[in-house]
C-alpha cells in the first residue's frame, strides 16, 4: 500500500492513496472531522486504522474491556491470520449477491492485504506460511501480537479507544449526522459510524448480536443468522464412542435433500453436492469436529434451524476413492479385512466400528468376503453417512452466518443503502469464509473499505454511496 503526499496550505497534512480516490486532509481540517468505530474486533480495527490514516479524527467504542477478545483465542491462540490464496467461490458462503462480494474483495489484493500486516511501517507482524496447510501465520504463533499491534497501530494513528462502551441505538439528526445511545444512558454525536460489532459466535467473549438488532430496527432486513463453522452432533459409527479419534486426509460431501417426487413416480431431480477437499476430522464426545466438519456444518445447520430437510454428509475415511478400495478388496489373501484398514490408515477402534457397520465379522480374511459384505464395507468406507442430529451451536462456531445482504450495502464502500452515513463490515455482513484464514481476509478487506470510506465522507462533509451499485 503506497502513500501519498499532495499540496496543502497547512504546515501539517496525511494523505492515503486508494483507487481512483485520494483523500488529503490538513490538520485544521482534521479536528472537524468524526468517524466513530463501534467495535474493537478484527474489522473495527482495521476500519480505525485507515481512516484514522485517511485523517480522520477517529473513535473506536468497545463494550468489552479490551480490544480483539476474539483475536485472542483465534487459531488456538496462533491466530491464522491469512490463507496462501483465495477462490471466491470455493472459500466463501453468502446468501447475498456474488457480484457484491467480487466488487468488495476487488477493492484490496490478498498480497496487498498480507504486504499491509507485515510491513514494518504499518501493522510490522512477521508472517510465516505454514505448507501444508496453506496459512499463514505469526512467526511468534501468538493472537496476543496481532491484536496488540493492530491496537498499537491504531493509536500510532491517533485513534481513541473508549472501553465498557456498548451501543445502544443510533439516531439520525438534522442535517445528517448521528447521535449514539449508548448502554450507560449516556449519548454521543457522530458524524460518520462504522459499525463492526461482530455476531453471535462465542457468547462467553461478549457476542450478543446487538449489531444484527440495531440494523434491523433500522429499517435493514437480515438473513436469518445461523452459527457457522461449528462442530456437529451425532452418532459415532457402529454406535462406538471414538472421541479423540482424528484423520487426516478425510473427504466429505454435502448432499442435499432430494427434490421432486418420487412417491409419484417421477425422476428425481439431480441433488446438489458441496464438497470438503481432503483434509482432518476429529471425534468428539458429542460428535464431529475439525476442518472437514466445520466447513461444512454450516449447510446442516442452516436446514435444522429453518425446519428443512438436511443435507446427507458423506465421508470418504481415507485417500483411497470406491474404485481404489474395491481393487484392494479383491486381491483377497489371508490379512484380516480389520487388518487392512489399519494398515491402510483407518484407526483401530474406527475400523472395528466400520466391520460392524458392514456386516463384516472382525476375524474375516480378504478371501472370505462375500460380495455383499464387500459392498457394505466399500459404502462404509467411501459414502458413509453421518449421522447428526445437530449442532454445538454459537458456544463453539467459529462465525456467524447470515446476516445484513450484500445488496444493502455499497460494494464500493460498505455504506448502508438505508442508513447514509453507517458503514457495516465485518461479521455483521452476510459473508463468511471456511478454516483457513477467510475470515481474516473478509475482516481486513471489508474493514478497509468502511474506514476508507467513512474518512473520505467525514471529509466532503456527507456521504459517499453511489446509486444503485451492485444492487442486484
Amino acid at each position: 500500500m503506497a502513500t501519498a503526499t499532495a499540496h496543502c496550505t497547512c504546515s501539517s497534512r496525511a494523505a492515503w492513496r486508494r483507487p481512483q480516490r485520494r483523500v488529503v486532509l490538513c490538520l485544521a481540517q482534521q479536528q472537524q472531522q468524526g468517524v466513530h468505530v463501534i467495535g474493537a474486533g478484527a474489522a473495527g480495527l482495521t476500519a480505525a486504522y485507515f481512516a484514522a490514516v485517511s485523517g480522520a479524527q477517529v473513535t473506536v467504542l468497545e463494550k468489552n474491556a479490551e480490544a480483539g477478545k476474539k483475536i485472542l483465542i483465534s487459531g488456538g491462540t496462533r491466530c491464522n491470520v491469512l490463507p496462501a490464496e483465495v477462490d471466491l467461490q470455493r472459500d466463501f458462503v453468502t446468501e447475498s449477491s456474488r457480484s457484491a462480494l467480487r466488487a468488495v474483495f476487488s477493492s484490496w489484493s490478498l498480497d496487498d492485504c498480507s504486504f499491509w500486516l507485515s510491513d514494518p511501517h504499518q501493522i510490522g507482524i512477521k508472517l510465516e506460511l505454514e505448507r501444508e496447510t496453506g496459512k499463514l501465520f505469526p512467526a511468534s504463533n501468538s493472537a496476543a501480537e496481532v491484536r496488540d499491534r493492530l491496537v498499537q497501530a491504531c493509536r500510532q494513528q491517533g485513534v481513541e479507544f473508549v472501553y465498557g462502551a456498548g451501543l445502544q441505538d443510533l439516531e439520525q439528526q438534522p442535517g445528517g449526522s448521528w447521535l449514539l445511545r449508548l448502554d450507560d444512558g449516556s449519548t454521543m454525536p457522530a458524524q460518520q459510524v462504522i459499525l463492526a460489532t461482530g455476531g453471535l459466535s462465542f457468547p462467553k467473549l461478549g457476542a450478543t448480536g446487538d449489531g444484527f438488532r440495531l440494523l434491523r430496527r433500522r429499517g435493514h432486513s437480515l438473513h436469518e443468522p445461523y452459527p457457522a463453522l461449528t462442530p456437529l452432533l451425532g452418532i459415532h459409527p457402529g454406535g462406538e464412542q471414538l472421541a479423540g479419534i482424528s484423520l487426516y486426509s478425510v473427504e466429505l460431501a454435502a448432499v442435499a435433500a432430494a427434490d421432486g417426487g418420487s412417491s409419484s413416480g417421477k425422476k428425481k431431480k439431480s441433488r446438489a453436492r458441496s464438497r470438503v477437499q481432503r483434509t482432518a476430522m476429529l471425534f468428539t464426545h458429542r460428535g464431529f469436529s475439525g476442518p472437514a466438519v466445520l466447513d461444512l456444518s454450516h449447510l446442516s445447520v442452516r436446514a435444522l434451524d429453518r425446519q428443512q430437510p438436511p443435507p446427507q454428509i458423506l465421508v470418504q475415511w481415507t485417500g483411497k476413492g470406491a474404485a481404489e478400495w474395491e481393487a484392494t478388496l479383491l486381491e483377497g489373501g489371508s490379512l484380516l479385512v480389520v487388518n487392512l484398514l489399519r494398515k491402510e490408515g483407518v484407526p483401530q477402534r474406527l475400523a472395528e466400528a466400520l466391520c460392524g457397520e458392514a456386516g463384516v465379522p472382525l476375524d474375516r480374511k480378504l478371501s472370505e468376503l462375500k460380495k455383499t459384505e464387500r459392498a457394505g464395507l466399500l459404502a462404509a468406507l467411501t459414502k458413509y453417512v453421518l449421522p447428526v442430529t445437530g449442532s454445538e451451536g454459537y458456544a463453539k462456531a467459529e462465525v456467524t452466518g447470515g446476516g445484513i445482504p450484500l445488496n444493502e450495502l455499497s460494494a464500493s464502500s460498505m455504506e448502508s443503502r438505508i442508513l447514509p452515513g453507517v458503514f457495516v463490515c465485518g461479521e455483521l455482513c452476510d459473508v463468511f469464509g471456511r478454516i483457513g484464514g477467510f475470515n481474516f481476509l473478509w475482516a481486513w478487506v471489508s474493514g478497509r473499505l468502511a474506514g476508507l470510506a467513512a474518512a473520505e465522507a467525514a471529509a466532503a462533509g456527507g456521504t459517499q454511496q453511489p446509486a444503485a451499485e451492485h444492487a442486484a
